[in-house]
């Protein structure tokens, strides 16, 4: 490209300074006219690359773009939906071949409505409670700061499902609404899409491996500019997490005792109905359990949720030597309540039976579906924990310092 002083020069005896100018500035034009065409960017329109753990979510560059791309599951139905990431205050203008139909943003972000107590949970880990403009309900917040922040009015409540007020989010004037699908009646994410409003839905909650969940702090840190945090964030739950993964697995190659060498056997779920639900072999808790040293019962099959008749799980009730997550219930009361027949399984018997209710906001919400998705290492420390009540051939203390949202039923 000719500097202006040459073209002065060239242009001077004929045209003056001013018009050689103007033919500068008409150079320069055409030249970026010729490096910005979307045919050109096309050509680098590739697909994102994968994550190292996540099946859900991409993030990357693409036709010249920061680009992030989510998949989730609804249903009998698969949407996948991009997102451009621009710098706040840039224009939006055209989108390029390859990435027609993304919704782009301008980032960081400044307000965002949050409602599922996951999204919470990682702009919380993140430092980032100030730029949540609104939940869905403030009772099941379990970040005592942020709950008080509602009750006061200073973070609005828009329902969720049939509650979820349209009225409420449009006044909040969101730069971002994040919800989730999953396929029930209960979704109400194409409602909140025909308002115009700028909607993510994340799918965190169906990945099938604890640091595939943990990942997803990534893309919290490219929305609200905390990407070099959330990377830190990330490296070190991996980091913890596999430590601990691996000191539990030559641990056990380690133990004398014969009686002792197996792994112990862990029951997952609760029975409504006559039928018991409990996750797959390819499942978040499953993956836990092998981690913390267990081995689930149904660590063999390929669904991600089983639905099995109570008297199959019942024929197994000797085999279960732990019970992790007896549905909805807290007390070991409730439990024979709603099936008086678990009282046969030996984990029941020998009250080793954990619950994830161990941490409770101001308002009784669960801060295991809050906090803990963004803290895998943690959860695998409970989970060793609650395995290693076995192993030890003792109940497990429920006011061990290792246990952050994990109890024994039994000790309450």
């Amino acid at each position: 490209m000719l500097k202006i002083n040459t073209l002065r020069t060239f242009f001077g005896p004929v045209l003056g300074a001013r018009t050689a100018l103007l033919a500068t500035t008409v150079i320069l034009l055409m030249g970026c006219s010729q490096e910005k065409t979307p045919e050109k960017m096309a050509v680098d329109c590739a697909p994102l690359p994968p994550l190292q753990y996540s099946k859900n979510l991409k993030i990357g560059n693409s036709c010249g773009e920061k680009v992030t791309e989510i998949r989730s599951i609804v249903g009998s139905d698969t949407l996948v939906k991009r997102f451009v990431l621009r710098p706040k205050g840039s224009s939006i203008g055209t989108l390029p071949k390859g990435l027609e139909g993304a919704t782009v943003l301008q980032v960081p972000l400044a307000r965002a409505v949050a409602l599922s107590s996951a999204q919470v949970g990682f702009m919380a880990r993140l430092g980032l409670e100030s730029a949540i403009a609104g939940v869905g309900e403030g009772k099941y917040i379990a970040d005592s700061a942020l709950y008080e922040r509602v009750q006061k009015g200073e973070v609005a409540e828009v329902g969720s499902g049939p509650t979820l007020s349209l009225e409420k989010l449009l006044a909040l004037k969101p730069d971002l609404v994040m919800n989730f699908a999953t396929g029930g009646a209960y979704d109400d994410y194409q409602r909140i899409e025909a308002l115009g409003l700028p909607l993510m839905l994340t799918s965190e909650w169906q990945e099938e491996h604890p640091l595939a969940k943990v990942e997803w702090i990534k893309l919290f840190g490219m929305l609200f500019g905390k990407e070099a945090q959330a990377d830190t964030v990330y490296e070190q739950s991996k980091l913890f997490y596999l430590v601990t993964s691996s000191f539990t697995s030559i641990n056990s190659s380690l133990i004398s005792d014969a009686s002792r060498l197996e792994r112990p056997r862990v029951l997952v779920g609760m029975s409504y109905g006559g039928v018991w639900y409990a996750p797959g072999g390819n499942s978040y808790t499953a993956q836990l359990i092998q981690d913390a040293g267990g081995r689930y019962l149904w660590a063999g099959t390929e669904e991600r949720e089983l639905r099995l008749p109570l008297e199959q799980v019942i024929a197994l009730a000797d085999s279960a030597d732990i019970w992790i997550n007896p549905g909805m219930f807290s007390t070991a009361e409730e439990i024979l309540g709603a099936e008086p027949r678990v009282a046969r399984i030996k984990a029941f018997r020998e009250k080793r039976v954990f619950q994830n209710d161990g941490r409770k906001g101001p308002g009784g919400g669960n801060d295991f579906y809050e906090s803990a998705v963004a803290k895998p290492e943690k959860v695998l420390n409970d989970f060793v924990w609650a395995i290693g009540a076995f192993k030890d051939s003792e109940k497990a203390d429920s006011t061990a310092p290792s246990s952050r949202w994990y109890r024994n039923i039994f000790n309450f």
